[in-house]
């Protein structure tokens, strides 16, 4: 028996997970990209992702994005291209052993946030999917996020705007 496997996608500054896409578990992360890319219209400025995104493809379906590939190079990675965007990352990493130098330069610590959501839906829906078809999991992965997007959205605090202005009357006491 196959498993299936989560791939989440949340915006930055949201708690919104804007993007899900379950798959077998024989399917590589870097497969899923492409269709959790589609899931969204919004504006994308950078695409983190662990060094299982380091394919051409999921780079190219990045630039499609016009978003900034932020996907630490696997080790012992070669430069592609002339110009291409890895290589600033493949150079980090042939010029001081490692990815920990360009990880800090580009914030690639951010990752971890999505890492959190994953843990919110492991911990809130028990990490396992109860139904046994394979479409029907599907349909229970997409009620699973919609749910935690609701609940963490009422958990949310609502900000407003108040526009206070003090009166002095020139007696040592303020009015509003």
């Amino acid at each position: 028996m196959r498993l299936a496997t989560i791939t989440l996608a949340k915006t930055l500054f949201s708690v919104s997970l804007v993007a899900a896409e379950l798959s077998l578990s024989n399917v590589t992360d870097a497969e899923v990209l492409l269709n959790l890319l589609k899931q969204t219209r919004r504006k994308i400025i950078e695409i983190s992702g662990d060094g299982a995104y380091d394919t051409r493809s999921c780079h190219d379906a990045i630039r499609v994005k016009r978003a900034v590939p932020l996907i630490p190079p696997r080790e012992g990675a070669v430069f592609w291209q002339q110009g291409h965007p890895r290589n600033l990352a493949v150079g980090c990493q042939k010029l001081y052993g490692s990815n920990k130098k360009w990880k800090k330069q580009y914030g690639y610590h951010k990752r971890s946030l999505s890492e959190t959501a994953m843990y919110r839906v492991k911990q809130w829906f028990g990490g396992k999917l109860s139904l046994r078809n394979y479409n029907s999991q599907v349909g229970e992965t997409y009620a699973m996020i919609k749910v935690l997007n609701k609940l963490t959205g009422l958990g949310m605090p609502e900000t407003q705007y108040i526009n206070l202005r003090i009166e002095h009357d020139g007696s040592g006491l303020s009015s509003l």
